[in-house]
């Protein structure tokens, strides 16, 4: 026997298969996108006459009218002139938005120093006494044979009118 039991069992096993289980879907999927691919791309040699570049969607039927020299430096002409006067009013534009933009600053910070002001102020005024707490007048007591009652001694006056509860 040899030294370990198990070896020839060991040894006796196949490796295991690191195949794909099944590789044929995988190919048919690619058969068919290489058969579309080529499909359309003689779909288009042949209906774009071999020249699949200058497709026929993109070719400009009457060619550009042919000017002058003289009349196409006036054109630039125009055009850079056109540009300048452009240009020109963007910088007028933006001098006049950097004016209003200092003087929005301007009047935040005028507010800024009001609303401190008047903080100050508020804090500066001494707070309001508060009301006095006025008495409740006594209501008259009368007997219930409609006579008024004899006034109220010293010792009655003091106490107070409502039982406490």
């Amino acid at each position: 026997m040899t030294e370990f039991e198990g070896e020839q069992e060991y040894e006796a096993e196949s490796a295991p298969n690191l195949e794909p289980k099944s590789s044929r879907p995988i190919t048919i999927a690619i058969f068919i996108v290489m058969a579309s691919i080529g499909a359309g791309s003689a779909f288009f040699w042949h209906e774009y006459g071999g020249e699949p570049i200058a497709l026929t969607s993109f070719k400009s039927e009457t060619a550009p009218p042919v000017v002058s020299q003289k009349t196409f430096e006036d054109y630039q002409r125009t055009v850079g002139e056109s540009l300048r006067r452009d240009h020109e009013l963007l910088k007028v534009q933006n001098a006049e938005l950097k004016q209003l933009s200092d003087q929005v600053l301007q009047l935040v910070m005028k507010l800024d120093l009001l609303e401190n002001n008047v903080r100050d102020a508020q804090a500066a005024i001494p707070p309001a006494p508060k009301p006095a707490v006025k008495k409740r007048a006594e209501k008259p007591r009368i007997s219930t044979g409609g006579a008024p009652l004899p006034a109220p001694d010293s010792s009655e006056a003091q106490a107070p009118t409502n039982p406490p509860r």
